[in-house]
């Protein structure tokens, strides 16, 4: 029997990574993971956890006062709708391998090209899909492996792994974008960050499917590694963990057809026959986050609600969270609530000093039927013993 190994580490206090506020902080408790099952992992991040190598955290959202409050956000791939614009990245990437389009010097950028920027070559050919529909499978595909292409742009999907060539895409991609200090980005920290998972290797149980665990999708341009998608696959969803590129070729705007590859492979998983799999998470959302934003054109989606770990429609939430930065989506405020909802937020000690740390059950309200699987590992005797 597979069994799950962690320890406690505490609540500690950081800065936001996303919006660069020292003011605003994000409280959040710590568990160290020696080991998981992915269905341990799975339940975990159905409660708002989330890892960063084998490090699990999960934010305080109940110590409101100058705290971030975020949600978990997951989409169901089968339900997807690609937008307008979601669309024309893609096949702007496909006309790119292509050799149908161009970018010009000036529509070099994060912020991806205008069309009056993008041109063609001498092929005739435009690039619009006038009449045709967009199958996000089929499309995502399309420009993969094409000898008659000028570019030859290939994916090699494989368990997480360290190589030099990987660590100096990291390098780039965390000093140009995230303007990391040169001597901060070391090849430890990318492998504590990205490399290392605590996540255990398990059969789906269906043949032509991947193993549930953690893995690399990386993407090759003519032999050359552009982009990682650092992802976990767990039974009831592809875990977006971390995506990195090569800055040099933002003009792409390889940020959003990472996601959009993603939902296509979590669509792929469930028509392989893992009837389960059919979420695709994409991690926080702070809806007053700028950076974060980007998160709510992937529809229809959903969040997941911090006092009932249900999930609850975007548009419903967002129109709350228009209202008020904190809220629960189970029991919204009402307007004679306002003011007592402001006295809370001055005194957020009021929630926190008698409730159990994020996503642990108050001890009383747990019965003894249900701590029947859980083990304490005597690191003296080397010994596991049932916790009851």
């Amino acid at each position: 029997m597979s069994l799950s190994f962690i320890s406690s580490q505490g609540f500690y206090n950081t800065t936001c990574g996303y919006c660069n506020s020292e003011e605003r902080t994000s409280r959040k408790f710590y568990l160290n993971s020696i080991t998981l099952t992915c269905q341990d992992y799975q339940d975990l991040i159905d409660r708002g956890w989330r890892r960063s190598g084998t490090c699990l955290y999960k934010p305080d959202l109940l110590d409101i006062k100058d705290n971030l409050f975020c949600n978990k956000k997951r989409l169901d791939a089968n339900k997807f709708q690609a937008s307008k614009s979601q669309r024309k990245v893609v096949n702007r990437f496909n006309r790119f391998v292509e050799g149908t389009y161009v970018p010009s010097e000036a529509s070099v950028g994060d912020d991806g090209p205008s069309e009056k920027q993008s041109h063609v070559n001498g092929t005739g050919k435009t690039g619009k899909q006038v009449g045709k529909i967009f199958e996000i499978i089929k499309t995502i595909h399309e420009a993969e492996d094409r000898e008659d292409y000028k570019h030859k742009f290939r994916i090699v999907f494989e368990r997480s792994s360290f190589t030099q060539e990987k660590y100096q895409l990291y390098r780039k991609y965390q000093i140009n974008i995230h303007k990391d200090p040169e001597d901060e980005v070391t090849k430890n920290g990318f492998r504590r960050f990205l490399v290392e998972s605590p996540l255990q290797y398990e059969s789906s149980g269906v043949q032509n499917t991947s193993e549930y665990g953690s893995f690399h999708q990386c993407y090759f341009l003519d032999d050359k590694l552009i982009a990682i998608a650092v992802l976990d696959i767990l039974p009831k969803c592809v875990s977006s963990v971390y995506f990195l590129y090569d800055p040099d070729f933002g003009f792409l705007q390889l940020g959003i057809y990472s996601a959009l590859r993603e939902i296509a492979l979590t669509k792929e998983y469930y028509n392989a026959g893992l009837e389960k799999l059919n979420w695709y998470y994409m991690g926080y959302y702070i809806h007053n986050c700028q950076k974060m934003k980007y998160k709510g054109n992937y529809k229809p989606s959903e969040l997941l609600d911090r006092d009932t770990y249900e999930w609850y429609p975007f548009e419903y939430c967002a129109r709350l969270l228009d209202q008020s930065e904190y809220v629960s989506f189970s029991n919204p405020p009402n307007q004679t609530e306002d003011n007592n909802e402001k006295k809370d937020k001055e005194n957020p000690k009021k929630y926190t000093s008698l409730l159990p740390p994020p996503g642990m059950l108050d001890p009383e309200s747990v019965a003894d039927n249900e701590i029947e699987d859980i083990n304490v590992l005597l690191h003296d005797n080397n010994m596991i013993l049932p916790y009851h």
